[in-house]
């Protein structure tokens, strides 16, 4: 079955094209979440089963620190890069070359830029964490060596 690339999702009115990430992006943000937010006594479980394998005892456990501010936007700008506002002559990027809101009205809508983060980052990341996706992941951790 083939992956499916985009979708448009509906929002206060407005259609968007949430597109997927690239592989590098992707990546990052899926670490960046586990790393953020796995649940609390994972990171425990995750630390015993690299130690039990070999692995190096100096190994730290992932960083439950906030983001700093600038670090959540550089994040938010990388998961939102994947998506465009829906217009009749063309898809607009949320964001222009410079860095800029590329679509109207959205730089005073928090609940908007909320909601579009959260629909990128649940069509871009969610296969990852459930399902096969997780199993994969448990796999190719168990066939790693850590010596």
């Amino acid at each position: 079955m083939k992956r499916e690339t985009k979708k448009i999702v509906e929002i206060q009115g407005r259609k968007f094209e949430i597109r997927s990430f690239d592989a590098f992006t992707g990546s990052y943000i899926a670490f960046t979440l586990m790393e953020k937010m796995l649940p609390m006594g994972m990171e425990a479980k995750v630390m015993n089963a690299v130690k039990a394998d070999g692995g190096d005892a100096a190994v730290s456990l992932p960083s439950r620190a906030l983001m700093s501010k600038g670090d959540f936007i550089a994040f938010q700008r990388d998961v939102l890069s994947v998506v465009g506002e829906v217009l009749p002559a063309r898809t607009a990027p949320l964001f222009n070359e410079n860095g800029s809101w590329g679509v109207a009205d959205i730089e005073d809508n928090a609940m908007l830029v909320i909601l579009l983060t959260i629909h990128a980052l649940v069509f871009n990341i969610a296969g990852f964490f459930t399902g096969d996706g997780l199993k994969e992941l448990k796999a190719g951790l168990q066939s790693l060596s850590f010596a």
